[in-house]
This record gives structure tokens, C-alpha cells and sequence, in this order.
């Protein structure tokens, strides 16, 4: 029976070493990065829709005299969710409350719509939950940065400080990311998404 028990606490020991020793693969941090990529512009987005576009999942943090958010709470944020709210408002309305509902429009939509077709995201692939602080840059106002998408202007770069875990069936396993990316238009007159600084499962 000792025998028996020993072997047991051995064999735990061994897998909790090994599952302990497990890494997140390449793959999974790339679909990680880049799916926190895309959660953020397209919360931007929705933020930048009149009136203000609610993505599952996620909560805006805004001082009572602020025009912009200092953060963004995720919670069980599904990007394949998302995809599906920016399709909804592009369709065309079925009854009035659909209108209503639709009736948001933002200088961002087809931008941020282009990011999360172009990966493809589906219902359950990943899902994000954390905190997202953002630092839009000295002066920059709702009235600021709106202007500047809607003619296009080049937008100067907004940092957003990340602390997200990533999951879902695309990941082996769960992706934990800290650190900063930056967003902003670059000479060549395209949005980029530029990750910075970033810890992954605390290394």
C-alpha cells in the first residue's frame, strides 16, 4: 500500500512538473498578440460610433469630465462576437428597434471590421479578460481624435497599456500578456498596431 502511495506522489509530482515546465507555443503568442491587437482597435471603434457601440464583453472606464476612456475592462471578451456586432450594423434593418440599434456609425467601423475579418475570428476561438489603460496623448479630446478619422488625418500614436489573458480553441493553452502596444497612422498612411515591451506568462 506504501508502495502504492509513493508511486501515486510521485506521478503527480512528475505531472505537475511537466504542465508546470509548459510554455505557450509560437503560434499561440502570436494569435494572442494579435488578437489583443484587434480587441483594442475595435473597441476604439466602438468608442468612436455615435452613439457609443457596446462590445460583449466589454466595459469603458471614463472619468465624469473626461471625453475618453482611461481603460477597458474585458470580461470573457469574445472577438468572434465583435466580428459579429460590427456585421450587424452594416446589414440592413429588419424593424425599427434593429434601425435603432443600428443607427451607430463611427469613422472607425470599417477599419476595425477589416482587422477582424482579415483574421477570421470566430464565436469561442479566443477570448479575452483583463484590463487595457490607455494613454491618448497630450491634448487629445473625443473631438480631437474624431475629427482626425474622419478626414483621415494622420492619428498620432495612442499608447494602451495591456494586462489580458488570452484563451480559446485557437491557443493550446492559456496566453497571459503584460505590456504596451501602440497605435497610430504611419508614413505610408496605414493604421498600424505595434506591440511594445511585452511580458508573456510572466517571462
Amino acid at each position: 500500500m506504501n508502495r502504492r502511495i509513493i508511486a501515486f506522489v510521485l506521478i503527480l509530482l512528475f505531472s505537475f512538473t511537466v504542465v508546470s515546465a509548459a510554455k505557450p507555443s509560437e503560434r499561440d503568442i502570436l494569435i494572442a498578440i494579435t488578437a489583443i491587437s484587434d480587441a483594442t482597435i475595435a473597441n476604439v471603434a466602438a468608442f468612436l460610433n455615435t452613439p457609443t457601440l457596446n462590445l460583449p464583453g466589454s466595459t469603458f472606464e471614463k472619468p465624469p469630465r473626461a471625453s475618453l476612456p482611461v481603460a477597458l475592462e474585458l470580461t470573457n471578451a469574445d472577438l468572434g462576437s465583435y466580428r459579429s456586432t460590427f456585421h450587424s450594423i452594416t446589414q440592413p434593418p429588419a424593424n425599427i428597434l434593429l434601425a435603432f440599434l443600428q443607427s451607430a456609425k463611427g469613422p472607425l467601423n470599417d477599419l476595425a471590421l477589416q482587422f477582424l475579418d482579415t483574421h477570421d475570428w470566430q464565436e469561442k476561438e479566443v477570448v479575452l479578460s483583463g484590463r487595457v489603460s490607455t494613454d491618448w496623448g497630450a491634448g487629445v479630446t473625443l473631438t480631437t481624435l474624431m475629427g482626425k478619422a474622419i478626414t483621415n488625418a494622420p492619428i498620432d500614436p495612442i499608447e494602451a497599456h495591456v494586462d489580458v489573458v488570452v484563451r480559446g480553441s485557437r491557443l493550446s493553452m492559456a496566453v497571459a500578456i503584460r505590456g504596451s502596444f501602440l497605435l497610430f497612422t504611419n508614413q505610408e498612411g496605414y493604421f498600424v498596431i505595434e506591440p511594445r515591451q511585452l511580458t508573456i506568462n510572466g517571462e
